[in-house]
Protein backbone atom coordinates (compact mmCIF):
# COMPACT_ATOMS: atom_id res chain seq x y z
CA UNK A 1 0.00 0.00 0.00
CA UNK A 2 0.99 3.28 -0.78
CA UNK A 3 1.91 5.09 2.25
CA UNK A 4 0.93 8.55 0.69
CA UNK A 5 -2.75 7.08 -0.32
CA UNK A 6 -4.48 8.93 1.93
CA UNK A 7 -2.68 12.55 1.00
CA UNK A 8 -5.85 13.37 -0.53
CA UNK A 9 -8.22 13.27 2.26
CA UNK A 10 -6.86 16.04 3.66
CA UNK A 11 -9.62 19.11 3.57
CA UNK A 12 -9.15 22.45 2.74
CA UNK A 13 -9.01 25.01 5.30
CA UNK A 14 -9.67 28.68 4.93
CA UNK A 15 -7.01 30.46 7.26
CA UNK A 16 -8.14 34.09 6.24
CA UNK A 17 -11.88 33.51 6.41
CA UNK A 18 -11.24 31.75 9.75
CA UNK A 19 -9.08 34.86 11.12
CA UNK A 20 -11.50 36.94 8.95
CA UNK A 21 -14.48 35.90 11.03
CA UNK A 22 -12.33 35.86 14.40
CA UNK A 23 -11.28 39.14 14.26
CA UNK A 24 -14.80 40.60 13.54
CA UNK A 25 -16.45 38.70 16.27
CA UNK A 26 -13.96 39.72 18.52
CA UNK A 27 -14.42 43.67 17.33
CA UNK A 28 -17.51 43.74 17.54
CA UNK A 29 -17.81 42.35 20.89
CA UNK A 30 -15.04 45.23 22.35
CA UNK A 31 -16.98 47.90 19.74
CA UNK A 32 -20.07 46.96 21.73
CA UNK A 33 -18.43 46.62 25.52
CA UNK A 34 -18.06 50.24 26.59
CA UNK A 35 -21.44 51.41 25.68
CA UNK A 36 -22.79 48.15 27.84
CA UNK A 37 -20.46 48.11 31.00
CA UNK A 38 -22.61 50.51 32.64
CA UNK A 39 -20.64 51.26 36.13
CA UNK A 40 -17.39 51.72 34.35
CA UNK A 41 -16.81 55.58 34.76
CA UNK A 42 -15.59 56.74 31.32
CA UNK A 43 -15.83 54.77 27.95
CA UNK A 44 -12.52 55.00 28.42
CA UNK A 45 -12.58 52.38 31.44
CA UNK A 46 -14.46 50.21 29.29
CA UNK A 47 -12.32 50.29 26.45
CA UNK A 48 -9.40 48.99 28.46
CA UNK A 49 -11.10 46.43 30.16
CA UNK A 50 -12.31 45.27 26.62
CA UNK A 51 -8.72 45.11 25.28
CA UNK A 52 -7.17 44.05 28.58
CA UNK A 53 -9.80 40.85 28.47
CA UNK A 54 -8.86 40.26 24.83
CA UNK A 55 -5.27 40.38 25.40
CA UNK A 56 -6.02 37.78 28.42
CA UNK A 57 -8.09 35.31 26.52
CA UNK A 58 -5.97 35.20 24.01
CA UNK A 59 -2.46 35.01 24.90
CA UNK A 60 -0.71 31.86 26.89
CA UNK A 61 -1.25 31.66 30.97
CA UNK A 62 2.60 32.70 31.20
CA UNK A 63 1.42 36.06 30.43
CA UNK A 64 -0.91 38.54 32.45
CA UNK A 65 -2.21 41.56 31.42
CA UNK A 66 -2.98 44.59 34.25
CA UNK A 67 -3.69 48.47 33.83
CA UNK A 68 -0.41 49.03 36.16
CA UNK A 69 2.24 51.02 37.30
CA UNK A 70 5.96 49.84 36.70
CA UNK A 71 8.92 50.69 39.38
CA UNK A 72 12.65 50.09 39.08
CA UNK A 73 15.46 48.94 42.27
CA UNK A 74 16.05 52.88 42.13
CA UNK A 75 13.17 53.96 43.13
CA UNK A 76 11.64 55.32 40.21
CA UNK A 77 8.24 54.52 38.84
CA UNK A 78 6.77 55.03 35.27
CA UNK A 79 3.56 56.68 33.99
CA UNK A 80 0.03 55.26 34.80
CA UNK A 81 -0.10 52.63 31.61
CA UNK A 82 -3.46 51.43 30.56
CA UNK A 83 -1.92 47.89 29.73
CA UNK A 84 0.94 45.72 31.03
CA UNK A 85 1.70 42.44 29.28
CA UNK A 86 3.91 41.04 32.16
CA UNK A 87 5.50 37.82 33.62
CA UNK A 88 4.16 35.76 36.68
CA UNK A 89 6.65 33.01 36.88
CA UNK A 90 10.42 34.73 37.37
CA UNK A 91 9.13 37.85 39.08
CA UNK A 92 6.34 38.78 42.01
CA UNK A 93 3.20 41.59 41.31
CA UNK A 94 4.62 43.65 44.42
CA UNK A 95 1.89 45.35 45.46
CA UNK A 96 -1.31 47.03 45.13
CA UNK A 97 -2.72 50.34 46.88
CA UNK A 98 -6.08 50.99 46.32
CA UNK A 99 -6.77 50.08 42.83
CA UNK A 100 -3.08 50.48 41.44
CA UNK A 101 -1.03 47.95 40.70
CA UNK A 102 2.86 48.41 41.09
CA UNK A 103 4.96 45.44 38.72
CA UNK A 104 8.86 45.35 38.81
CA UNK A 105 10.35 46.60 35.55
CA UNK A 106 11.66 43.17 35.07
CA UNK A 107 8.87 42.10 34.69
CA UNK A 108 7.37 43.43 31.31
CA UNK A 109 7.15 42.41 27.97
CA UNK A 110 5.11 45.12 26.58
CA UNK A 111 3.12 48.03 27.37
CA UNK A 112 0.29 49.87 25.30
CA UNK A 113 -1.94 52.81 25.52
CA UNK A 114 -5.80 52.99 25.00
CA UNK A 115 -7.25 55.79 23.09
CA UNK A 116 -10.96 56.32 21.43
CA UNK A 117 -8.75 57.20 18.38
CA UNK A 118 -5.27 57.68 16.71
CA UNK A 119 -4.29 60.51 16.05
CA UNK A 120 -0.63 62.62 16.51
CA UNK A 121 -1.80 63.99 19.83
CA UNK A 122 -2.07 60.17 21.25
CA UNK A 123 0.50 58.26 19.61
CA UNK A 124 2.67 60.97 21.21
CA UNK A 125 1.04 60.74 24.46
CA UNK A 126 1.82 56.76 23.86
CA UNK A 127 5.30 57.29 23.05
CA UNK A 128 5.82 59.05 26.06
CA UNK A 129 4.86 56.49 28.49
CA UNK A 130 6.24 54.16 25.93
CA UNK A 131 9.39 56.04 27.07
CA UNK A 132 8.76 56.45 30.83
CA UNK A 133 8.59 52.54 31.22
CA UNK A 134 11.69 51.80 29.00
CA UNK A 135 13.55 54.50 31.30
CA UNK A 136 13.21 52.31 34.10
CA UNK A 137 16.52 50.46 35.32
CA UNK A 138 15.97 46.45 35.16
CA UNK A 139 18.55 44.42 37.18
CA UNK A 140 18.86 40.45 36.05
CA UNK A 141 20.34 37.85 38.29
CA UNK A 142 21.29 33.82 37.44
CA UNK A 143 19.01 31.20 37.21
CA UNK A 144 19.25 27.75 39.34
CA UNK A 145 17.59 25.12 37.29
CA UNK A 146 17.26 21.13 37.43
CA UNK A 147 20.50 20.95 35.28
CA UNK A 148 22.71 23.48 37.52
CA UNK A 149 23.31 27.34 37.27
CA UNK A 150 23.36 29.69 34.43
CA UNK A 151 26.07 31.97 36.00
CA UNK A 152 25.68 34.69 33.46
CA UNK A 153 22.64 36.64 34.08
CA UNK A 154 19.94 36.97 30.75
CA UNK A 155 20.24 40.97 29.78
CA UNK A 156 16.90 42.66 30.25
CA UNK A 157 15.03 42.49 27.00
CA UNK A 158 13.74 45.36 24.74
CA UNK A 159 9.98 46.26 26.05
CA UNK A 160 7.01 46.02 23.31
CA UNK A 161 5.10 49.48 22.74
CA UNK A 162 2.26 49.94 21.30
CA UNK A 163 -1.12 51.99 21.07
CA UNK A 164 -4.99 50.37 20.73
CA UNK A 165 -7.93 51.67 19.68
CA UNK A 166 -11.36 52.06 18.26
CA UNK A 167 -10.73 54.05 15.12
CA UNK A 168 -8.03 56.57 13.38
CA UNK A 169 -8.61 60.06 12.72
CA UNK A 170 -5.63 59.93 9.80
CA UNK A 171 -7.28 59.53 6.05
CA UNK A 172 -5.58 56.97 4.87
CA UNK A 173 -5.53 55.83 8.43
CA UNK A 174 -1.67 54.42 7.79
CA UNK A 175 -0.90 56.57 5.14
CA UNK A 176 2.26 58.82 4.99
CA UNK A 177 1.08 61.54 7.88
CA UNK A 178 0.74 58.45 10.41
CA UNK A 179 3.98 57.40 9.42
CA UNK A 180 5.86 60.32 9.57
CA UNK A 181 4.69 60.58 12.84
CA UNK A 182 6.14 57.29 13.82
CA UNK A 183 9.59 58.24 12.34
CA UNK A 184 10.15 61.26 14.46
CA UNK A 185 9.56 59.30 17.60
CA UNK A 186 12.85 58.76 19.50
CA UNK A 187 14.30 55.05 19.89
CA UNK A 188 12.61 54.95 23.75
CA UNK A 189 9.06 56.20 22.07
CA UNK A 190 9.48 53.99 19.50
CA UNK A 191 5.88 52.61 18.82
CA UNK A 192 6.30 48.80 17.53
CA UNK A 193 2.85 47.90 16.76
CA UNK A 194 -0.93 48.42 17.00
CA UNK A 195 -4.58 48.62 16.31
CA UNK A 196 -7.53 51.05 15.09
CA UNK A 197 -10.74 48.37 15.68
CA UNK A 198 -12.66 50.34 12.51
CA UNK A 199 -9.42 50.77 10.49
CA UNK A 200 -7.26 47.91 10.98
CA UNK A 201 -3.80 47.19 12.40
CA UNK A 202 0.05 47.87 12.19
CA UNK A 203 3.34 46.76 12.77
CA UNK A 204 6.61 48.41 12.62
CA UNK A 205 9.18 45.59 12.24
CA UNK A 206 12.50 45.59 14.32
CA UNK A 207 15.04 47.97 13.08
CA UNK A 208 12.64 49.07 10.10
CA UNK A 209 11.29 52.90 9.41
CA UNK A 210 8.05 53.33 9.07
CA UNK A 211 8.05 55.22 6.02
CA UNK A 212 9.79 52.06 4.16
CA UNK A 213 8.79 48.91 6.48
CA UNK A 214 5.22 49.65 7.51
CA UNK A 215 3.47 46.38 7.66
CA UNK A 216 -0.46 46.89 8.33
CA UNK A 217 -3.82 45.10 8.17
CA UNK A 218 -7.22 45.73 6.84
CA UNK A 219 -10.12 45.99 9.49
CA UNK A 220 -11.09 42.64 8.88
CA UNK A 221 -8.50 40.93 10.00
CA UNK A 222 -6.90 43.77 11.82
CA UNK A 223 -7.36 42.92 15.35
CA UNK A 224 -6.44 38.88 14.42
CA UNK A 225 -3.62 40.56 12.71
CA UNK A 226 -2.58 42.55 16.10
CA UNK A 227 -2.73 39.81 18.47
CA UNK A 228 -0.74 37.07 16.04
CA UNK A 229 2.05 39.67 15.37
CA UNK A 230 2.00 40.62 18.85
CA UNK A 231 2.71 36.58 20.03
CA UNK A 232 5.08 36.43 17.52
CA UNK A 233 7.34 39.23 19.25
CA UNK A 234 6.49 37.81 22.35
CA UNK A 235 7.60 34.37 21.12
CA UNK A 236 11.24 36.23 19.66
CA UNK A 237 11.59 37.62 22.95
CA UNK A 238 11.43 34.33 24.93
CA UNK A 239 11.33 34.90 29.00
CA UNK A 240 12.14 37.58 30.73
CA UNK A 241 15.27 37.16 32.57
CA UNK A 242 15.03 36.73 36.45
CA UNK A 243 15.54 39.79 38.45
CA UNK A 244 18.10 40.66 41.25
CA UNK A 245 15.93 40.69 44.32
CA UNK A 246 19.08 42.03 46.33
CA UNK A 247 18.63 44.98 44.41
CA UNK A 248 14.84 45.69 45.84
CA UNK A 249 15.64 44.39 49.50
CA UNK A 250 18.55 46.55 50.41
CA UNK A 251 16.49 49.33 51.02
CA UNK A 252 14.65 47.31 53.40
CA UNK A 253 17.73 46.36 55.82
CA UNK A 254 20.64 48.48 57.18
CA UNK A 255 24.16 47.72 58.27
CA UNK A 256 25.08 47.06 61.39
CA UNK A 257 29.15 47.15 60.61
CA UNK A 258 29.38 50.78 62.70
CA UNK A 259 27.58 49.76 65.37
Amino acid sequence: MNANADTDSRQPFDLRAAFTAKSEQSRASMIAAPQLVGHMPTIGDGSEAGWIKMLSDFLPKRYAVNKAFVVDSHGYQSLQLDIVVHDLHFTPLFFEIGHNLFLPAESVYAVFEVKQELNLAYLREAAQKIASVRRLRRTSAPVVHAGGKVETPKPPLRILGGILAGRSDWNPPFGKAFKEGLDKLDAKERVDLGCGLEHGAFELPAGASAGSGLVTATADVGLAFFAMRLMARLQEMGSVPAMNIDAYTSVLSRSTANQ
